[in-house]
């Protein structure tokens, strides 16, 4: 695997173009991870996700939901890996020991381990137990473990959070170092820090120390941290890292494209080699809220998005959608998941290409109209 910076601070933008490689496959960025639990992606099976144009070939799988179903011994005697084992033979994984979608019980983390929630209750995760498991999963990439706090966590507790995390990459990389079979998974070292900024630029610079593959940053998702801070954060944090190594956020929220702009050179990027027109670009940069329960929509025939080219739109009507909803119908779920995720793939897209062509300065004005 590899990481190719391709433009740096282009158009006056805190952005990168660049690539990460691995095997055939390309990650352009900035871009997105497809979000499972389980393996499964909400509403959508394998077979339909293959039938969706541009879909970034790696599944972002967080620890949680994966470490008591299918589990350790399943998995060992399976033998090929958890993308195959979850219909994703062709595409790779990444596993996160981070999980924004629940609520964060960084409380029950100790010094030797951090708790991770399943169905069943709390399981306790030392890194030796999450790198053997990381070991029978076969991912393409892999997170350190990490003791995330939010960011109204005490000065004591988050000091104690950096600490940790960095004791547990230590442990992750002796882990990794003995055991050849992990040597094709690249490790992302957690960054922490809370909302302090001088324990943000000592989880960097310690971090980037290590012999790691990217970073992740961590925390940036928690809703005790208001949308100033982040902006205020991201920036003091990032320089503390190599420029020449990738970043992932987890959960950055809405809207991303301001997190893009003032984050400095948060995110890598690679060049856009298809061509846009003006008019793709302002649909896909400027949208709306539907609610498709509301009876407004009852007669409602236009598509979701007037111009979109997703199979939804070409295929369906807002009134078709709406009558499925109403009728709890599986496929309601099913059309409405494959529309957004086709929309939030052609937003960064449209990232891609404005800063290609010059015009993210344009793409802004859109967005934020």
């Amino acid at each position: 695997m590899n990481f190719k910076v391709r433009v740096i601070d282009l158009a006056g933008s805190c952005c990168r173009l660049g690539a990460l490689q691995f095997g055939t496959k390309v990650v352009e960025t900035p871009g997105c991870l497809i979000y499972n639990r389980s393996g499964v992606v909400p509403h959508l099976t394998p077979d339909i996700l293959e039938t969706l144009d541009n879909v970034p070939p790696i599944m972002h799988t967080p620890l949680a939901s994966i470490i008591e179903e299918p589990g350790l011994i399943k998995l060992r005697g399976y033998g090929k890996g958890l993308a195959s084992f979850i219909g994703y033979k062709d595409n790779s994984v990444y596993i996160s020991a981070s999980d924004y979608q629940g609520e964060a019980m960084y409380q029950y983390n100790e010094n030797k381990s951090i708790s991770v929630w399943t169905k069943t209750g709390r399981t306790k995760v030392t890194p030796d137990d999450y790198s053997k498991f990381v070991e029978v999963c076969r991912p393409s990439w892999y997170q350190s473990l990490c003791d995330t706090v939010p960011a109204n966590a005490s000065i004591k507790r988050t000091r104690k959070s950096v600490d940790r995390t960095l004791e547990f990459l230590d442990q992750c990389l002796k882990y990794r170092e003995k055991h050849d079979s992990l040597k094709t998974s690249e490790l992302w070292a957690a960054v922490e820090g809370g909302g302090l900024v001088d324990e943000r630029q000592r989880s960097a610079k310690e971090s980037a120390t290590r012999p790691v593959f990217g970073f992740t940053l961590e925390g940036f998702g928690s809703d005790q941290m208001n949308v100033e801070t982040i902006f205020e954060l991201l920036p003091l944090t990032t320089q503390n890292l190599p420029v020449e190594k990738p970043r992932l956020i987890h959960a950055i929220g809405s809207p991303t494209i301001n997190s893009l702009s003032r984050s400095s050179k948060l995110t890598e990027v690679e060049e856009e080699n298809g061509n846009d027109s003006s008019n793709d670009q302002d649909r896909t940069a400027t949208f709306s809220l539907l609610n498709l329960r509301e009876d407004r929509y009852n007669e409602d025939f236009s598509p979701l998005v007037s111009g979109c080219k997703c199979f939804v739109c070409s295929n369906h009507t807002r009134a078709y959608i709406h009558h499925l909803i109403i009728n709890n119908e599986m496929l309601g779920g099913v059309l409405l998941m494959t529309h957004n995720l086709f929309q939030y793939i052609e937003f960064f897209r449209c990232i891609r290409t404005s800063l290609k062509n010059n015009k993210w300065k344009e793409l802004r004005k859109l967005f934020d109209a």
